[in-house]
């Protein structure tokens, strides 16, 4: 079950419904077993995976929290870290390992055939996996005390609208929520079904119809020139970005419409001015967990300049790897660490340069940002690393204009009228994230609009995801692109 599909549109309504018609004690139990049948639906056996690790964390949350001993209290900890680490090695890395020794091997002119591997890939077992490591970190350094209902730990856990691609809750935001009652306030419910409207129209109407174009031309690259290709980069920017900006307004709503308030998972990500600001702007959860659990306690910036770059470098392959096991994963997150470091060693020259604070220097800087933020997508969108060099080799050395005036476009897996769609959905979602940068919060304006004026928007957004979206030409590229990680 998706939050696109049909069993999903039925699924919601009837939670919503039972979980406010219940008394306040039973509805952690309700949201726990509506969780648990969400992730069902994926597949049976995730949920006894997911069961299993519910109840080995929490036990380790509780032997924290009881333990005196700091020795006793770091065994706990790692062991905890080193099994929950392997057992995701295992289900998401053992195969990518073995192919790898296996090719290393051929290099030293030995031939040897890895034994298939594998094994079932639980949904989303890589949030949950981090989610139970900050949790447990959280209890280990003092910062938060071991959740004592099991029921609302596992909640914490499976909560449906964030568990399979998040945002990654923390247990401090979280935990509370779930153990205070919730009172049903009509204006956090339509603000949340506004939010998950507008999710879905990020969704349905431009990352699928994106997705139709950048489908076509990664297909079959070699075949395009660099005009295609160009645009087939740029528009896979635009598709990743809504996509999973999409699930994550889908995902808040869902929650705010329960009553709960999940971390903001992006903030205009694309008018970011540095690659550094960028990813405090983009997937935020996931660049927050690796800041405080991972790039901090590593020395973070603090332990020399050649550390700080080492640091970086760590965990942004670590990032790159969380993503998938491939290369070309480890690559995209290398290029974004070469970034970081290359910026920190020119910002000297370019502070002496003094290129201003103006608009037009603002945006020059936003540009630049973003063609290095798409360079380095399509190492993520490739199937190789290879496959990517040469993608983006291809763009400066076959680039021809004139294509953009003789039908080429319309080749490209959109008719002229598919075009005009997708140009005007994109215009919007810059013009909404303009205005966000500028302070303007949407919903809210819209909320003092007179109630004719308000339910017009309304209307026409839904019009635009039932017409353009789920009965139009994207709806064959459904799939959220984050549940693959």
């Amino acid at each position: 079950m998706t939050f696109t599909s049909l069993g999903f549109l039925l699924f919601f309504p009837a939670v919503c419904l039972l979980y406010y018609l219940l008394p306040a004690p039973a509805r952690p139990a309700w949201l726990l077993a509506a969780s648990y049948w969400f992730y069902a639906c994926a597949d049976w056996r995730g949920p006894l995976l997911l069961l299993a690790a519910t109840a080995v964390s929490y036990g380790c949350g509780r032997a924290l929290g009881a333990l005196r001993s700091p020795r006793a209290r770091r065994a706990v900890l790692a062991a905890a870290a080193v099994g929950f680490v392997g057992v995701l090695a295992l289900f998401k890395y053992a195969g990518f390992a073995l192919e790898s020794l296996a090719a290393l091997l051929h290099l030293a002119g030995i031939g040897w055939q890895p034994p298939a591997f594998s094994l079932l890939l639980p949904l989303g077992i890589s949030f949950t996996t981090f989610q139970i490591l900050g949790y447990l970190t959280d209890v280990y350094r003092g910062a938060l005390a071991p959740e004592r209902s099991f029921v609302r730990y596992a909640l914490f856990l499976s909560f449906f609208p964030q568990i399979v691609s998040g945002p990654i809750a923390r247990g401090g935001a979280l935990l509370p929520q779930l153990a205070r009652p919730v009172v049903f306030l009509p204006d956090r419910m339509r603000d949340g079904l506004v939010r998950m409207l507008w999710g879905y129209f990020e969704k349905l109407v431009v990352a699928d119809q994106a997705a139709l174009v950048v489908n076509t031309v990664f297909a079959d690259y070699a075949a395009h020139g660099g005009v295609e290709r160009l645009l087939a980069a740029v528009l896979y920017s635009v598709q990743i970005y809504t996509d999973f900006a999409g699930y994550s307004h889908i995902a808040l709503g869902a929650a705010q419409v329960l009553g709960f308030t999940l971390g903001e998972n992006f903030r205009q990500p694309y008018l970011a001015q540095s690659v550094r600001e960028f990813w405090g702007r983009w997937h935020i959860s996931l660049s927050g967990w690796l800041r405080d659990y991972l790039y901090i306690p590593l020395g973070g910036s603090r332990a020399g300049t050649l550390r700080r770059y080492a640091n970086l470098l760590v965990t942004f392959l670590v990032s790159g790897l969380w993503h998938g096991a491939a290369w070309h994963y480890v690559v995209w997150g290398g290029l974004h660490a070469a970034y970081q470091i290359a910026s920190l060693l020119t910002a000297p020259l370019r502070r002496r340069c003094n290129l201003g604070r103006g608009v037009l220097a603002r945006w020059a800087r936003r540009g630049v940002t973003f063609g290095l933020v798409t360079a380095a997508w399509v190492f993520f969108r490739a199937d190789s690393a290879g496959q990517a060099l040469s993608y983006l080799g291809g763009i400066a050395g076959w680039f021809d204009p004139w294509v953009l005036t003789d039908g080429t476009l319309l080749t490209l897996g959109l008719d002229g009228w598919g075009w005009f769609v997708l140009f005007c959905a994109v215009g919007l979602v810059l013009a909404v994230d303009c205005l966000r940068e500028r302070g303007v919060r949407l919903r809210a304006v819209l909320a003092r609009q007179p109630l004719a004026y308000r339910w017009l928007c309304y209307y026409a957004l839904l019009a635009a995801v039932l017409v353009f979206g789920i009965w139009g030409p994207g709806y064959s590229a459904a799939a959220f692109v984050y549940f693959q990680f």
